[in-house]
């Protein structure tokens, strides 16, 4: 069959092009870049450009749109002139005020201790030029997902995307990506790493709103929304062919193959040449196809990216997606497959995970024994949704800064925890909130006023004042957290050791 033969071809050939590259930092050498290293105590450390180890304490959503609330508008004028903003809002990157503002904002963060711009930051020149403080750089291209999407949700947007990831075309596309965003970064000592997108969607929830779900077909249900957009392709497309050759794998015949799905295959080409799945006869044995071949799919996802940043930058980490654990946690025998595909092409396991350390501790153990690799919270908070409507907002932000500071140190007491940003730097107005008041919708606003849902979590008020019974603990937690960090071998082991 001449397209399983070009198929097959095809798939020898990338997979020579893709054999792994190390990343050299280990041993405490300067190497110029940020990496990674594991010291003889077993501990695992970020190792700064001169080979100093070091932990990631870093902060997300550090937006110009927060400087733009209805209520911070005199302080900002103020503060930084009325050139920070374009009349139409644009922020103004690279421009005096601009450059007043990222000072401001780095001198902030490192008040605290805080080194790290995380993964939801705005790319700004006046931002990388700030001070010394590293940069998460997202990698980002087209995707169906986003993030949290239950099935539903899923299968129609790979529907409208499918996203042949075994095509040259997206090669290529991954190729474009990291020549205009990590080649000219090859030589940058602030750069923490790359990552790529929000919550892939290597674990499917099904829907809530079961009247949703009920709707969909047999396969719908059963198969991963992204394996069915593969297989239900034209034959000649890539994806199509990759999932003919593992049926080939898995099946003694076209007509074994096609029974499962209640397809009548007299050949190979029969079941190429067939787009549209709506049935399934043996659920166990579609869900099985579906597992292997989302792993192969992962594979290339994940090979393809790696090879597209290696051929432009071979010195900075790859901290590839960041995993959502508040919902891939819940699927432990998923999430360990998972790993045991992507650790071959990550340096480091990305995470969002929200909630303090007791109920996370079971599964940062399961990220890495499965994973071998250090762990970074690239997006948390310890108690999502803060409130802001509290009678006693003093006593509500108290005890918030303690639990921040006893579970900070619980979190760094684990020997391959080596980083935690925050999910939010400024309690400004959240976007949904202000976009009510300005449209002039009242009762989409006092829903969100009824909810006290309308501020973003951060440590600093409208008008850059750090939130004191927030930031005093924060602060003494994160110039705890490397002393705590060193001790973390032993104390893990003596932890495991009271567990059994």
């Amino acid at each position: 069959m001449k397209t399983m033969a070009r198929w097959m071809f095809f798939a020898a050939g990338f997979l020579c092009a893709v054999a792994p590259i190390g990343i050299a930092a280990a041993g405490g050498a300067p190497s110029g870049f940020v990496g990674v290293e594991q010291d003889s105590a077993g501990i695992w450390w970020f190792t700064s450009p001169d080979g100093k180890p070091f932990l990631s304490f870093g902060i997300n959503h550090v937006e110009p749109v927060y400087w733009q609330s209805p209520n911070n508008k005199a302080f900002v004028l103020d503060t930084y002139g009325p050139e920070l903003f374009a009349p139409d809002g644009t922020f103004r990157d690279g421009s005096p005020a601009a450059d007043r503002w990222a000072q401001r904002v780095a001198e902030s963060f490192q008040s605290l201790g805080f080194n790290t711009f995380g993964f939801h930051t705005s790319p700004l020149q006046s931002l990388r030029s700030a001070g010394s403080l590293y940069h998460v750089v997202l990698l980002d291209i087209p995707v169906p997902w986003g993030w949290n999407m239950s099935r539903t949700e899923l299968v129609r947007a790979f529907q409208r995307r499918p996203t042949d990831v075994f095509a040259e075309d997206f090669a290529a596309v991954a190729r474009a990506n990291a020549a205009e965003v990590a080649k000219p970064r090859a030589n940058d000592p602030q750069v923490l790493g790359y990552v790529y997108t929000d919550g892939p969607p290597w674990t499917v929830e099904d829907d809530k709103n079961q009247s949703l779900h009920a709707k969909l077909s047999d396969a719908e249900k059963i198969v991963h929304p992204w394996c069915l957009a593969l297989m239900s392709l034209p034959a000649e497309a890539q994806g199509k062919q990759a999932w003919l050759a593992m049926m080939q794998e898995r099946y003694s015949s076209p007509e074994e193959a096609g029974k499962t799905y209640g397809a009548s295959a007299k050949s190979w080409d029969d079941l190429a040449a067939r787009t549209a799945w709506a049935s399934v006869v043996d659920a166990a044995k579609a869900a099985q196809d579906s597992r292997m071949f989302l792993e192969r799919i992962m594979r290339q996802w994940y090979a393809v990216r790696r090879d597209a940043i290696r051929q432009y930058d071979r010195n900075h980490l790859i901290l590839g997606d960041k995993l959502n654990m508040n919902r891939d946690s819940r699927f432990p025998a998923e999430l360990i497959r998972n790993l045991h595909v992507m650790r071959e092409y990550v340096d480091v396991v990305n995470v969002q995970y929200y909630g303090v350390f007791g109920s996370q501790r079971e599964t940062l153990e399961l990220l890495y024994r499965e994973s071998q690799k250090p762990i970074l919270n690239g997006d948390t908070t310890f108690n999502p949704m803060w409130k802001d409507d509290d009678p006693d907002m003093a006593g509500y932000y108290r005890q918030l800064g303690g639990t921040f500071e006893a579970e900070l140190r619980k979190l760094f007491s684990l020997p391959y925890f080596i980083g935690w940003h925050h999910c939010g730097y400024m309690r400004g107005l959240r976007l949904p909130y202000r976009s009510a008041l300005e449209s002039g919708n009242r009762s989409a606003a006092a829903d969100y006023e009824k909810k006290g849902r309308t501020f973003r979590e951060g440590f600093f008020t409208e008008s850059e004042e750090p939130i004191k019974p927030l930031t005093v603990p924060l602060g003494r937690a994160i110039s705890s957290c490397e002393v705590l960090h060193r001790a973390s071998s032993t104390s893990d082991n003596q932890r495991k050791k009271e567990m059994q």
